[in-house]
C-alpha cells in the first residue's frame, strides 16, 4: 500500500495511483474498467484528475511512512534552523521534521500556540503508541480549494461535502447547505454503520451461493451420467426387442411356408386320386395341375418371402434410425453439459465477484470508522454508502435457480419400427379412479412428467385457484391455493422441469410452481410488458422444456414467451385464421391449438424466432353427426397427437398423426364422465392417456400400446 502515490478511488472502492490509471486509459476515453472486479465506471468531465482522491488510503500511507521513518531512524533537515539532525517531533502544520531544540521552542512558544495541537513526538512512535486514530487527531484541516492559503472550516453538502472556508460563505457557496464538520462526520459515520449492518444481513446468502454452485456442478455430472445411462438402458430393450422380432419373422415365413407345402401336398394327392381312373388319357392334364399348384405355391412363397424383406429392412432400418436418435441424444446431453458447465462458471466467477466486493466494502468501512478522521470521512465515506447500497441491492435479486443448470432435457426416445406399426390406444378406459382432493374442488386441467408425477389445477366452490400433486392412485400429496381469482377464469398447469410447474391463473397472471418447498412466484402481465392489452386474458399454457421457456396462449392472436424467471423474451402473432387460443401444446418446435372460438378448430403452427407459420389443420371428427369442437391437446413421448373433441354431452379421445393431422384412431369416452382435459404420462404399466373429470372428480386411464 505504501507503494501507492496520490490514490485515486472509484465507485466500487478500489483504489490506484493517479499516474497509473493515466497510464491505462486512453485520452479522452469517457469510460473506464476496474482491473480488479471489471467493473466499467463513467469517468468525471475532468478525467481521472477528476476522480476522488481516497484520503483516508492516503492518510494509512501517510501513518506507514512516519513509522517507518521511526524504525529507521535516519538524519533528518529540521524545517526551522535548517541543520541535519536526529528528528526529535513532526509538525503536521508545519508537514514537516524538527530538531530536539526546534521541537521544545516549537512546543513552549506562543508564537506556534496554534500548532501545539499537531505535533507528535516521534518517542510516542518508538513507545508504538501511534495509532492511525492518534495520527487523525494531530491532522489539520484540508486546505480551500478555492483560497489554497486557508484552512477549510466548513463543509457544503451542497457540493458534495467540500471543504470550505468562511469567505466561500458568502461568495460562490452563498445559500448551500452547510455543516460543521465534526456533526456532519458523526452523521455520516451513523449513516455508514447502519448500512454495514443492513449489508451483513445479506452475507450469508452471498456465501452460501458458492457451495450452491458447488453441488450444481456435482449434480450435473450424475444426472448427465443417469441420462446417459437410461438411454443407453432404453437403447439395449428397443434393440433386443427388435432383433426379437426379426427372429419371430423368420420363424413365421418358415411356419408359413411349411403349411403352403402341406396344402398343397393334400391338394395334389386328392386330386392324383381322382384323376387315377384316367391316368391314361389325362396324363398331361394331371401334369399340368402339378405344374399349376406349384406355380401358385411359389408365387405365394415369393410374396411371403418379398414381405418377410420389407419388413426386416423397415426393422432393421428403424434399429439404424433408433441408434441415430440415440447418438444425438447423447450429443445434444453433451451440449447441454457444456452449456451448462459454462454456466456454472460464469455464475461461480459471479458470486465470487460479489464476495470480493463484499470483503472490499466491509474491510473499508472498517477502516474509515476506525479512523475517526472528521475531514476524511466526510470525503470518504457518502462513497461506500453509495457502494453499500448497490451491493446490497446485487446481493438482494434473486439467485439464479441451480436445478436447471444441473439437469439436462431430452425429449423421450421414439418408439422402435415394430411389425404391428403404429401406436394404439385401449379400446376401453382400463382404470377410474377417486381423485381424494377436497370437497368442493372442481378441476380444470392435468398434467405430468416423465417420473409419473400428476399436477392438477381448478378452482374452489368459493372461485380461488389451486394446485395439487395426486398419486396414479388418486392420494392427495399436497394441495395449495394459488394468488388471483379461479372461475371464471382458467387455470391451467404444464411441467417445465423435473419439479417447477408452470401456471395460469386470474386474467393474466402468469407463474411457477415448485413441488418440492411449495413455493410460488407469479406476476401480472401487464406488469411486465408495456403493450399488454388491459381486457386481454389469459387461456391457456404450455412448455418448451429444451429451451427453458413458457408459452401463454391468450383470447387473442398473441402468444407470450416467458424464461424460467418470468422474464418476457417475446410475443408472437398467430395465423389469421386463429382467433383464439383454447389450448395450446408443444413439440419440437410445433404449436398445436385449439381454436375455442366459433369456428371450432384445431391448428398446427411452427413457432420461428420472430413469427409463427401455419402448417396445417387438424381434420375435424364426423361421428355421429354431431357438432365437435376441440376442448384440449397433448402429446406422448413418440410425437402422436392425442385431442379431446366435446360435442352435444360426449366426448372424443382422437389420435393423429405426427405430420400431418390425419386421424388415425377415435375412441369415445362413456358419456357418464364429463371429462375436462387430457394428458399423456408414463407409468410402471408405460405411457398412458389421463383424463380428469371436472366436477365427480374422477381419474380416467388409456393405455397406448405399440
Amino acid at each position: 500500500m505504501e507503494q501507492l502515490k496520490e490514490p485515486k478511488i472509484l465507485p466500487c472502492l478500489h483504489r490506484y495511483c493517479r499516474e497509473c490509471l493515466k497510464r491505462i486509459v486512453k485520452k479522452g476515453a469517457k469510460k473506464i474498467e476496474c482491473v480488479t472486479c471489471r467493473e466499467v465506471h463513467t469517468l468525471p468531465k475532468g478525467g481521472i484528475d477528476s476522480l476522488k482522491t481516497d484520503f483516508n488510503t492516503k492518510n494509512i500511507i501517510e501513518f506507514i511512512q512516519l513509522q517507518d521513518s521511526v524504525k529507521v531512524d535516519p538524519l533528518r533537515t529540521c524545517i526551522h534552523c535548517k541543520k541535519k539532525q536526529k528528528a526529535s517531533a513532526f509538525c503536521f502544520r508545519c508537514n514537516d521534521f524538527l530538531c530536539k531544540t526546534c521541537h521544545e521552542f516549537h512546543a513552549s512558544s506562543s508564537m506556534f500556540q496554534d500548532h501545539h495541537p499537531h505535533i507528535f513526538s516521534l518517542s510516542e512512535a518508538e513507545a508504538a503508541n501511534l495509532t492511525i486514530q492518534r495520527l487523525s487527531s494531530l491532522k489539520v484541516a484540508p486546505r480551500c480549494q478555492t483560497h489554497p492559503e486557508k484552512l477549510s472550516e466548513l463543509c457544503c453538502t451542497t457540493c458534495g461535502n467540500l471543504p470550505i472556508c468562511m469567505p466561500c460563505t458568502y461568495g460562490e457557496h452563498r445559500g448551500h447547505n452547510l455543516e460543521e464538520v465534526k456533526s456532519l462526520a458523526k452523521i455520516q459515520r451513523g449513516m455508514l454503520k447502519e448500512k454495514i449492518t443492513d449489508l451483513l444481513q445479506y452475507k450469508r446468502k452471498a456465501y452460501s451461493m458458492r457451495e450452491e454452485i458447488k453441488k450444481a456442478k456435482d449434480k450435473l455430472v450424475l444426472n448427465v451420467d443417469q441420462e446417459s445411462r437410461k438411454l443407453q438402458e432404453q437403447s439395449d430393450r428397443e434393440g433386443e426387442r427388435i432383433k426379437r422380432e426379426i427372429q419371430d419373422a423368420a420363424k413365421e415365413l418358415n411356419t408359413k411356408r411349411a403349411d403352403l407345402e402341406e396344402r398343397m401336398e393334400e391338394k395334389t394327392s386328392g386330386r392324383k386320386k381322382e384323376l387315377e381312373k384316367e391316368m391314361r388319357e389325362s396324363r398331361e392334364r394331371y401334369e399340368q395341375a402339378c405344374r399349376e399348384e406349384r406355380q401358385e405355391a411359389d408365387l405365394n412363397f415369393r410374396k411371403l418371402k418379398e414381405e418377410n424383406t420389407k419388413v426386416r429392412e423397415k426393422l432393421e432400418g428403424g434399429l439404424r434410425v433408433m441408434n441415430n436418435e440415440i447418438q444425438e441424444m447423447l450429443a445434444s446431453i453433451r451440449t447441454q453439459k457444456n452449456e451448462n458447465a459454462k454456466k456454472i462458471e460464469e455464475l461461480s466467477d459471479h458470486f465470487d465477484s460479489i464476495v470480493k466486493k463484499f470483503e472490499n466494502v466491509t474491510a473499508t468501512a472498517d477502516r474509515i470508522l476506525a479512523a475517526q478522521n472528521d475531514w476524511t470521512d466526510v470525503q470518504c465515506i457518502p462513497d461506500v454508502c453509495r457502494a453499500v447500497d448497490l451491493l446490497r441491492e446485487e446481493v438482494k435479486r434473486d439467485s439464479p435457480g441451480m436445478g436447471n443448470l444441473s439437469g439436462v432435457t431430452i425429449r423421450g426416445l421414439s418408439a422402435g419400427v415394430s411389425v404391428r406399426g403404429k401406436v394404439g390406444i385401449s379400446e376401453d378406459v382400463e382404470s377410474i379412479v377417486d381423485l381424494h382432493i377436497r370437497e368442493g374442488m372442481y378441476i380444470d386441467d392435468i398434467t405430468g412428467n416423465e417420473d409419473g408425477t400428476i399436477v392438477i389445477t381448478g378452482f374452489t366452490s368459493a372461485g380461488q385457484p389451486y394446485i395439487a400433486v395426486i398419486t396414479m392412485g388418486g392420494s392427495l400429496q399436497q394441495q395449495n391455493i394459488l394468488p388471483g381469482t379461479g372461475w371464471p377464469y382458467s387455470v391451467r398447469c404444464s411441467f417445465l422441469s423435473e419439479y417447477l410447474i408452470a401456471v395460469i391463473c386470474g386474467r393474466n397472471q402468469v407463474g411457477i410452481y415448485d413441488i418440492r418447498d411449495q413455493s410460488k412466484r407469479f406476476i401480472n402481465l401487464s406488469d411486465v410488458m408495456m403493450n399488454c392489452p388491459t381486457n386481454q386474458q389469459v387461456t391457456s399454457i404450455t412448455t418448451d422444456p429444451v429451451n427453458g421457456h413458457i408459452i401463454v396462449g391468450c383470447d387473442s392472436r398473441d402468444v407470450y414467451v416467458f424464461n424460467s424467471k418470468l422474464k418476457h423474451v417475446k410475443t408472437l402473432k398467430l395465423p389469421d385464421v386463429i382467433k383464439r387460443a383454447g389450448d395450446i401444446a408443444m413439440y419440437e418446435g410445433n404449436l398445436f391449438v385449439c381454436d375455442s372460438s366459433e369456428t371450432c378448430r384445431a391448428f398446427a403452427v411452427a413457432l420461428k424466432q420472430t413469427a409463427s407459420e401455419m402448417k396445417y389443420e387438424f381434420t375435424k371428427p364426423t361421428l355421429g353427426g354431431s357438432y365437435w369442437y376441440p376442448r384440449r391437446v397433448c402429446t406422448d413421448q413418440n410425437g402422436y397427437i392425442y385431442m379431446l373433441w366435446k360435442g352435444g354431452g360426449r366426448s372424443l379421445i382422437v389420435q393423429y398423426t405426427k405430420d400431418g393431422g390425419q386421424i388415425e384412431l377415435v375412441r369415445e369416452v362413456d358419456r357418464t364422465h364429463d371429462v375436462i382435459a387430457i394428458t399423456a404420462v408414463q407409468t410402471k404399466q408405460g405411457e398412458e392417456l389421463l383424463l380428469p373429470t371436472r366436477e365427480t372428480n374422477k381419474l380416467l386411464t388409456y393405455g397406448l400400446t405399440y
